[in-house]
């Protein structure tokens, strides 16, 4: 199999962070040496993706505001959620569920420990905005034998701020990426 590095893949770890990465961490959590991921910071840099600053010996790099960031950080989102539904059943279960029940109205996403194995977390949390029938929840509990707590929210913007910060550590973005990705990284 080919191990094939994307631009979405790196710039998955500032998915899940604000502000600058050091170089080391982003080579750590990309996976590749740091001289290879510097050659792709660098040239996201030279496209306007990414700000790099030099403090001392130190490389460090963040997202920069431009008008094609916002589609970079999508494709990098249903680039995480493909590849973890790949590795996870249940999650992938769980998804194709999701988009099923919900409309193109509703915004959704998993977030916490489930996003990492949805079996071994114990319980699947989940957010959805808008209307949909919340008893089908119950339904997916039962076929695949999870504990799911739904958080059923009007919009985006009456999420507290301590809960945003969670869904910003560890999400995984079902419907609605656009407006979810403006939203956590606030472009």
């Amino acid at each position: 199999m080919v191990n094939k590095l994307t631009i979405a893949s790196y710039l998955e770890p500032f998915l899940t962070t604000e502000g600058f990465i050091h170089l080391s961490e982003l080579a750590r959590k990309v996976g590749k040496n740091h001289t290879v991921v510097r050659l792709y910071a660098n040239n996201l840099e030279k496209q306007g993706i990414l700000e790099k600053k030099i403090v001392g010996r130190l490389t460090m790099y963040q997202l920069k505001s431009s008008p094609i960031l916002l589609d970079y950080l999508v494709l990098a989102e249903k680039e995480r959620l493909i590849a973890q539904c790949q590795k996870d059943l249940i999650l992938k279960e769980i998804v194709g569920f999701l988009h099923e029940l919900l409309d193109h109205e509703n915004k959704a996403l998993i977030f916490g420990s489930a996003t990492m194995n949805a079996r071994k977390a114990g319980d699947v949390d989940i957010l959805i905005t808008g209307k949909f029938d919340e008893s089908k929840i119950k339904e997916l509990e039962k076929r695949l034998n999870i504990e799911a707590h739904l958080i059923s929210t009007k919009d985006l913007n009456s999420i507290t701020p301590s809960l945003k910060k969670e869904i910003l550590n560890k999400h995984l973005i079902i419907q609605g990426s656009e407006e979810i990705v403006k939203w956590l990284k606030s472009i």
